[in-house]
């Protein structure tokens, strides 16, 4: 199995979404290759006026001004990129009840008509990504996942799972980190919780390997 890890973590030692994903990874099949995405690190195209316009120039299948070609070259090698795994982990903090600005712009510059989607003759959506797994690996510091009075507030899990459902893929698993603030001892039993939860759900993709 190819892996994508789509890291948004910006912090080193003292990241809570980063090692409950490194303890998914070590629990799969050790014939797993495991590809990285640090999204703080990518060098992705902003996506401003003229190239908002040549996307549009691109659906209505217009030549794309000569100063955007590379540009969008570039981000159609990266969607191509990204269909070639065959199952994705995103791990997250929690930013203002949502993700990260740098995990935004990367799923804004892969979210592409004819690229991760496409629409059918009666205009719905077609993701191109479908019939392969992911799990979500959200952390923050509020309970999300345990206090169902906050749930509307939680625009993080909701988002990735809205996205990851309109490009194809709707075999989604979940772990929640939190809530990673409060008495140290608090967090640390928090953490372990969450990578036995991670544990869980790597053998269950065992499994299901197994018998596909």
């Amino acid at each position: 199995m190819n892996l994508l890890h789509i890291d948004a973590s910006p912090r080193d030692e003292r990241s809570r979404s980063r090692p409950v994903a490194q303890r998914f990874i070590e629990c799969l099949h050790e014939d797993t290759s495991v590809t990285v995405w640090p999204v703080w690190e990518m060098d992705l195209p902003p996506l401003g006026t003229g190239m908002i316009e040549a996307r549009y120039d691109l659906i209505m299948g217009n030549a794309v001004p000569e100063k955007h070609v590379s540009a969008w070259a570039a981000i159609q090698n990266l969607c191509e990129e990204f269909l070639r795994f065959d199952a994705y982990i995103i791990s997250t903090p929690m930013w203002n009840f949502g993700v990260p600005y740098a995990l935004k712009h990367l799923v804004d510059v892969i979210t592409q008509p004819g690229m991760t989607f496409r629409n059918d003759r009666e205009g719905g959506v077609v993701g191109l990504a479908g019939g392969k797994p992911a799990v979500i690996i959200a952390a923050s510091a509020m309970p999300f996942g345990k206090d169902e009075q906050m749930a509307t507030l939680d625009f993080q899990s909701a988002y990735l799972k809205t996205w990851l459902n309109f490009i194809g893929i709707e075999r989604l698993d979940q772990i929640n980190v939190s809530p990673t603030f409060g008495p140290e001892e608090d967090v640390t039993k928090e953490m372990l919780d969450a990578k036995s939860r991670a544990e869980t759900i790597a053998l269950k993709w065992n499994d299901n390997l197994q018998t596909n």
